[in-house]
Formats: structure tokens, sequence, C-alpha cells
């Protein structure tokens, strides 16, 4: 079945009309005539399987990963790395118009010189295939597992541990099912080695300490987290600051591009000395303490018990006395707080804002709010909320933290029309 690509999903699929029903196509781009294979069928849209590029889009590339369309952690390889930024722009502009009813024009994304070896986070699987223990990703959507020698999105030495790892998961007595991960600083290069799962408090983890990268070494066995060896957190640098960030904390995982997106921040929420800022969804503080010099006060609110402790060790180590962070869940501790905020910063995970949170802010009517979204759509929803109670959105910046995957960062600046 032939067709025309005119569109790209929010997951970089190429979208075409066949008989007025919506088609998504992995690996097909905009501009292209293809031929498809439906392979499933829906009321509302239909999935198709690329079968032949009919006429190629000038932006088609060989993708340079041998195992870029079997893993499914890329969707852009095939697509120049110019095109990949356009795209993703284009769909945070739709899906704001789209979910949110927001028509604004969005900023071109800000990308990277290098979009490769960004990663400073990595996370391994074990299992069988055919017979024999293996190591790598789970295929896209699945359980399935794909053995991988080589990925491209991390350090050189990261890959050259893990594939030891991957060649000795026997002699190290690593258990079936075993995640492994990997963190490494950009300040020091020095990596973290973490093994979740049960039994993984017995592996061989003696045989790892050639590799002169590895600084510490964790097991989470049911529950139990263990440092075996080094030291108990990973030391890492934005700007000025540095961070401890303990093995489950969440940091972002493109150091390159954080320093940016700060900077966004930054800019976007027009820092005074006299401002008091709320930062929910602060993780180990990176955005809290970055700002912390230019402003009165901070606090900052995380329900993720290792990021909180991670956030009051960072605040110590760098002398920094006006952050003040609370442990909860932002949608129970915002409604609560007594304190008047003139500028509100917002990091939530994918699944965007809990409404009571939005309510709570809106309510609070601080002058200026910045959003840093990893999900165009539920960003969409949330800012239609602000919209409603208020706000304008006077500005988005999308920032390629996940060059080569369909995934895009976003911060938007929401004003308060009634200042």
């Amino acid at each position: 079945m032939r067709c025309f690509v005119d569109g790209i999903s929010h997951s970089g699929e190429g979208v075409a009309r066949i008989d007025g029903k919506a088609t998504f196509i992995p690996f097909a781009i905009p501009g292209e005539t293809v031929d498809v294979k439906i392979i499933e069928e829906k009321k509302t849209f239909q999935r198709a399987r690329l079968e032949e590029v009919v006429t190629s889009s000038p932006d088609r590339i060989d993708a340079p990963c041998p195992y870029y369309y079997k893993c499914g952690g890329c969707s852009y390889q095939h697509v120049n790395y110019n095109r990949q930024l356009e795209l993703k722009r284009q769909v945070v502009k739709d899906s704001l118009k789209r979910i949110g009813g927001i028509d604004i024009e969005v900023n071109p994304v800000l990308g990277m010189e290098f979009p490769w070896r960004y990663r400073n986070k990595v996370e391994w699987h074990t299992g069988i295939k055919n017979g024999k223990a293996t190591m790598g990703y789970y295929i896209n959507d699945s359980r399935v597992l794909i053995g991988i020698d080589s990925c491209l999105l991390i350090s050189q030495e990261m890959e050259d541990l893990s594939k030891y790892i991957k060649d000795h998961l026997k002699e190290l007595r690593i258990p079936e099912g075993c995640e492994i991960i990997m963190r490494q600083s950009a300040a020091n290069q020095e990596i973290m080695v973490i093994f979740n799962g049960k039994g993984s408090s017995d592996i061989d983890f003696a045989r790892m300490l050639n590799h002169q990268e590895v600084a510490s070494i964790h097991s989470i066995d049911q529950g139990k987290t263990r440092l075996h060896y080094g030291e108990p957190a990973l030391e890492e640098k934005i700007f000025s600051t540095d961070f401890d960030i303990s093995p489950l904390a969440f940091f972002q995982v493109n150091h390159y591009q954080t320093e940016k997106l700060i900077g966004v921040v930054k800019e976007f929420a027009q820092l005074r000395e006299t401002d008091n800022v709320l930062d929910a969804y602060c993780g180990t503080g990176s955005i809290a303490l970055s700002i912390a010099d230019y402003v009165q006060k901070v606090v900052g609110i995380e329900s993720g018990k290792p990021a909180i402790k991670d956030a009051k060790r960072n605040a110590f180590k760098n002398n920094i006395k006006n952050c003040r962070f609370i442990k909860g869940a932002c949608e129970e501790v915002i409604p609560e707080l007594e304190e008047k905020f003139n500028v509100v910063i917002l990091d939530p995970p994918r699944a965007g804002c809990k409404p009571e949170v939005i309510k709570a802010i809106t309510l609070m009517a601080p002058e200026r709010v910045v959003y840093v979204s990893c999900n165009p759509a539920t960003v969409a929803r949330d800012l239609a909320m602000f919209v409603k109670d208020g706000y304008n959105v006077a500005e988005v910046q999308p920032i390629d933290m996940f060059a080569q995957s369909h995934h895009v960062e976003s911060v938007i600046l929401m004003t308060n029309s009634g200042n």
C-alpha cells in the first residue's frame, strides 16, 4: 500500500492518511512517499510497517548503530540531526495546539554540537537468549531482550565496562534478570555501578576493579541497598555548584544540555535578589542550588527520599544557606504551604502535575511560573489548566536532552495576567 507521509507523531513515527485514517509508520520521514503494510487497525487510527521508501527525504541518512532498527531505544538515527531538531519543535508546537488549545510560536530547539555519547546513565537488563546468558536492552514496548555490545549514546568508558560485564556474566555470578545501572560523572569521569535484583549482593564485584573508572559499586537486593566498594555518592558539578548523587536519586542524563536548560530557567524566571522561589519536584536540587545566589530564598519539594537527602547534603556541601528542602508529594505539601512565592519552578515527571498542584499554585498567584517538561502531551494539558486560571504562556524553549530519540525537553514561561 502506497502513501505520502505528511506528519510526525510524538513518538517519532511518520504519519500518513490512508482512506482518511491516521496511519503511524516507524522510520518514515515527513515528505516521503512509502510503501507500507498495515499491521494493526484501530477504530480511529492504524499502524503500519515500512516496506520500501519510494521517494526518499533529502534528510534521510544511514543509521550508524547496527542495532537501531531492532533496539527501539532511538527513533531518529535515520534522520539528519538538523531535521531531528525541526521535527521535535513541530511535535511541541502541535501538542500545545492540539491538546492544550495553545497556539504559540515555539523557539528553535537548542541542539548539541556532537549529539552522541552524551548519556551519563545507562540501564542494562540481563536474561537468557537462545540458551545463553546475555545483557542488553528490551525491544521497545516489550520484554524481549536484545543483546547489545555497543551503544553510541554512552561514553566509551561505560561501553567498555558494559562489554566486559556482558562477556563475563557467568564468572561475575550475575543472576538472571538482574538490572545493571551505570552512572558516570562529567566532572571526573568516574563510574558508579548498581546491580539491582535478587541475589545481586553475591556478585563477584572484585573482578570489576581492573576498570579504573569504577568509583563505587552498589547492590539492591530484595529492596536493600548496599555499598560494596568506593564512595556512597557520585560527584558531579553544574556550573560552579558541586553535587553528590546517590544511587537511586534522579539526575538529568545529559550533563552538557543540563547547563543550557538551567540557563534558560534562569532567563525565563527573571530572578531578582528579593525573589522567593518555589522549586517543585526539585530532585537532588540541581535547579534550586544553581539559582540560590540570585534570590532571597528557595524552597524545594521532592517525594523521593534519596533525592531529598542528596539535595540537603548538596546545600551543606556548597555552604548554601537560603535553600530549604521538604520531603513529600507536591500535591500534598504545596496546598499546605503558608509562604508566598513570586516565582514557581516546576519540573515534574513524565506524567506531569496533579490538578491539586496547579490549583494550589494558581491560588498562590506567583508572578512567573517556569515549567520544565519532558512530555509535550502532559505539559500541554497542564498549561491549559494554568491558562484557564489566569496565566499567559509567554515563551516556549525546547532543548534536545535526548538526541537520536523522540524525547524532547521544553522550558515554558508563564506569566500571571493579573499582574
